[in-house]
């Protein structure tokens, strides 16, 4: 395990996109001055193009990026199963700016950005989740 000490300004926070209005989106970064970190395996997979990566990449320039090994393919028990946690945290960590992890679901605990939130705040990061993107304040965990 490669451990990297927590940069004191660096905030996580996790959100889904399912319901949401993707022109909350640029509004929401620049509100918190964050990038957003695709946390999905296969971002050119959406039924939703605006959600397609090709589009995100349009829409949100160098504001966006994808990290292939923070996402998920669930199990056939249902489970989540995240490609390479230790490289994707890597490379997460590495962007030394505030983050916006984002997937496609709409229910927090069970899914893989959980997980992933959960092991940044063992480590010692902030991690909140946005569940109302027009909102200012993140949900605290617990």
């Amino acid at each position: 395990m490669i451990d990297i000490a927590p940069q004191q300004k660096t905030k996580f926070y996790t959100t889904g996109f399912a319901g949401k209005d993707i022109n909350d989106l640029k509004p929401m970064l620049e509100r918190l001055d964050a990038i957003l970190v695709d946390a999905r395996f296969s971002p050119s997979a959406s039924e939703l193009m605006r959600w397609r990566q090709v589009y995100l990449k349009t829409l949100l320039r160098e504001k966006y990026r994808h990290i292939a090994q923070l996402g998920s393919r669930a199990s056939r028990a249902g489970l989540n199963q995240i490609q390479h946690l230790e490289l994707g945290l890597k490379i997460l960590i590495s962007f030394g700016t505030n983050v916006v992890l984002m997937c496609e679901c709409a229910d927090t605990e069970s899914c893989h950005r959980f997980v992933i939130a959960e092991e940044l705040r063992r480590r010692g990061f902030e991690a909140e989740e946005i569940e109302d993107w027009k909102q200012d304040v993140p949900k605290k965990p617990g």
